[in-house]
């Protein structure tokens, strides 16, 4: 990283900074750029320095590491950069998806993706019953292992690499219903074994969900398709049923 000099812009000058702090974090090593680190590129005071990270935490465009005491790029910018790359990009070539399997089931269905060690909602519909979803609207997130949509992806990562995030996310787990790192482990060679993650009640009681991962050619996980409905809908066979939907809805995405 290189020092940057800031030269006054007037009423810009705000914006200005911010820019510069979000290029020094993305220019950064992959565990983060600490607050000294980046007063000292940025010509900042250590105070204003810190106010507008803080802002730009709000914002979810940073991500604060408090452990570590340092700063990444924050979910928000995996919502930006998707949709700068919308023309062939995932976000397009899933928005027919979305839409063809809401009328089909009638149920909230989303598109999530990985960013660091989190799970990030790039698009969704929402059902003919509004329910309570794990990220919210497009642009939330969750710690990777949370969830049937974040499960899906950390479930086909390599097993070292499955570690180091949930290492990583531990503390953040406690935050969830019962979830624990042997929980999420579990859950991971579940979902391995069926080839989709399942959720029934129990981050979000009385709410089921469905998901399962959009894999590269090399097996990676880029993305994944999951369903969000009551509990109460699911008589037997639905999930299976919603499985063998989003299979086939992925097939096609991929082109196979």
């Amino acid at each position: 990283m290189s020092e940057i000099t800031i030269s006054p812009s007037g009423g810009a000058q705000l914006l200005d900074r911010a820019v510069i702090l979000l290029d020094l974090v993305a220019d950064g090593e992959a565990e983060g750029v600490t607050l000294k680190q980046l007063a000292s590129l940025s010509g900042l005071n250590t105070a204003t320095c810190h106010r507008i990270l803080n802002t730009l935490v709000g914002h979810k465009l940073l991500a604060r590491d408090d452990k570590k005491k340092c700063y990444r790029l924050g979910a928000r910018m995996a919502i930006y950069g998707a949709r700068a790359a919308r023309g062939p990009g995932l976000i397009s070539r899933c928005e027919m998806v979305l839409t063809r399997i809401r009328r089909k089931t009638g149920d909230t269905i989303h598109l999530l993706a990985r960013f660091n060690h989190d799970s990030v909602c790039l698009d969704r519909r929402d059902g003919e019953c509004v329910v309570p979803t794990l990220t919210g609207s497009i642009g939330g997130s969750v710690p990777l292992g949370v969830g049937p949509g974040s499960i899906s992806m950390l479930a086909y990562l390599d097993e070292d690499e499955q570690d180091f995030i949930i290492r990583a996310n531990l503390e953040r787990y406690s935050a969830y219903r019962d979830l624990t790192a042997a929980k999420v482990r579990r859950l991971i060679t579940d979902t391995r074994e069926r080839g989709y993650a399942v959720d029934i009640g129990e981050l979000i009681p009385g709410i089921a969900g469905v998901a399962m991962p959009i894999l590269t050619e090399d097996n990676r996980p880029t993305a994944s398709l999951g369903f969000t409905l009551l509990c109460a809908k699911l008589a037997p066979g639905v999930i299976e049923q919603y499985a063998a939907l989003l299979k086939e809805e992925i097939g096609g995405i991929l082109g196979q």
